[in-house]
């Protein structure tokens, strides 16, 4: 374990290509198939409960499941994408918050829907401009960091709003299940620790796989949210079925 600074990037070679971190490969992997995976099952779950808020986090269990496999190919093939290979994974994770947020947002009464679609969504385009625009201004790769600081913030307003406020708003007055989602925020802290400190426990588990840990326990946990509110109005619909017969 070393503080401070990083262990150097694993190396290794297939079919002839200079390839970097297998180990980033792998956590991006496990977190691609659990998001696919979860988003089939939510899918599957919710024919009988289609609306904006099943099919949002449908789409949130997909969009993860797509941005951390291209996050993995950015961190493997890195010797030949270069920054280009961090840019795109960035950009797409600009909008799994937001999805967060939208689904949330769709549960709001519908005269206060518009005003925060509206601010969500101007968030986000703020962020990939600002993304955007460092990777194009980017003259060598010491600007990473600050790339990475773009969808950091936008996670970190996102997930508190939606997470966080309206997580706790909700489980206080919808189902008890939304509980869960402001222990998200709380389960994702370590890793910004860890990020901020440069914290790497091994060379196969740096700070980033850490952090991918972590956000597979909070994918689980959406997921668990996200069930808990379909058996919620499962329940509802049968005893307002038995209440009128």
């Amino acid at each position: 374990m070393i503080i401070g600074r990083d262990f150097d990037k694993l190396e290794f070679n297939w079919l002839g290509l200079e390839l970097l971190e297998p180990n980033a490969l792998l956590s991006d992997s496990i977190i691609a198939v659990s998001g696919v995976v979860l988003g089939f099952f939510v899918s599957k779950q919710n024919k009988t409960l289609t609306s904006p808020f099943f099919n949002y986090w449908k789409y949130v269990f997909f969009l993860y499941g797509v941005g951390f496999f291209l996050g993995g190919v950015g961190h493997v093939f890195h010797n030949y994408f270069g920054l280009f290979g961090k840019y795109i994974p960035l950009l797409v994770g600009l909008s799994m918050p937001v999805l967060i947020e939208h689904a949330m947002i769709s549960l709001l009464p519908k005269q206060e829907q518009a005003t925060f679609f509206f601010l969500s969504k101007a968030k986000v385009i703020v962020a990939a401009f600002v993304l955007t625009l460092i990777f194009f201004l980017a003259s060598d790769e010491n600007v990473l960091p600050m790339m990475l600081l773009v969808p950091s913030i936008n996670s970190f307003v996102g997930f508190v709003f939606s997470c966080g406020f309206l997580g706790w708003k909700f489980g206080k007055t919808i189902a008890p299940s939304f509980y869960i989602l402001p222990v998200t925020i709380l389960v994702l802290v370590p890793a910004g620790f860890v990020q901020i400190y440069k914290v790497s426990f091994h060379p196969w588990f740096d700070r980033n796989d850490f952090g991918h840990l972590l956000i597979i326990v909070s994918l689980f946990m959406y997921y668990y949210s996200v069930r808990g509110y379909r058996r919620f109005l499962k329940n509802k619909s049968i005893s307002q079925l038995k209440t009128s017969a």
